[in-house]
């Protein structure tokens, strides 16, 4: 195949945000953290298989085969805790690559790693940095949804103003939604920066 052709079909936010939902609510319910594993492995019967030196040699944390039976991980990262919500974020955003590139996986026709090295060289770098930002997109409203997050952003931040009054500075929101991503990553099980994101956006 020709991976220098590629074109990815736009996708808007809220294309992508309701694939996720669509997917979290079928497959695991309103519940959080999202256990991404368990959809994968149990919902979805897609191994997951952690691999030596994808990350070193190859500078992937993971991919997905185009058959949709396996998820590749980097072995080091998938056993080492400190990865814990890297992992995660990697097995979500491939779900993304299901769920929004169905057709595409498919016809690229991977199966190994040389062939996912492959293509990430030949493919266009607009099209496989619009293809990847379409899939984190996924990820994070995925493991981060919406409305549950708003519900616990808007008890945090109250709780963060009252707890502020009468301190001789000013907070904006900005400053006070820094300051409570913290917390709200550990009830997601997502990296601060991550959370972060998700709230200022």
């Amino acid at each position: 195949m020709d991976y220098s052709r590629i074109k990815i079909k736009p996708l808007s936010n809220q294309q992508i945000l309701e694939a996720a939902d669509m997917v979290r609510l079928k497959f695991w319910g309103d519940k959080i953290p999202v256990d991404v594993e368990y959809i994968l492995e149990f919902k979805l019967k897609i191994s997951i298989i952690p691999s030596p030196g994808l990350n070193t040699q190859l500078s992937f944390d993971s991919f997905i085969s185009s058959d949709w039976n396996n998820v590749y991980v980097d072995n080091a990262n998938y056993n080492d805790d400190r990865y814990y919500c890297r992992i995660r974020f990697s097995l979500a955003h491939e779900l993304g690559h299901l769920f929004l590139h169905k057709e595409l996986f498919e016809s690229l026709e991977i199966k190994s790693f040389e062939d996912y090295q492959k293509f990430y060289k030949e493919v266009p770098n607009d099209q496989y940095n619009f293809l990847e930002s379409q899939a984190n997109k996924f990820a994070g409203y995925l493991l981060i949804p919406c409305e549950i997050m708003k519900q616990y952003r808007d008890k945090l931040l109250a709780e963060a103003r009252k707890k502020l009054i009468g301190m001789k500075f000013e907070n904006t929101d900005v400053d006070l939604l820094s300051y409570i991503a913290g917390k709200m990553a550990n009830i997601f099980n997502v990296s601060a920066q991550a959370m972060e994101i998700a709230l200022k956006n």
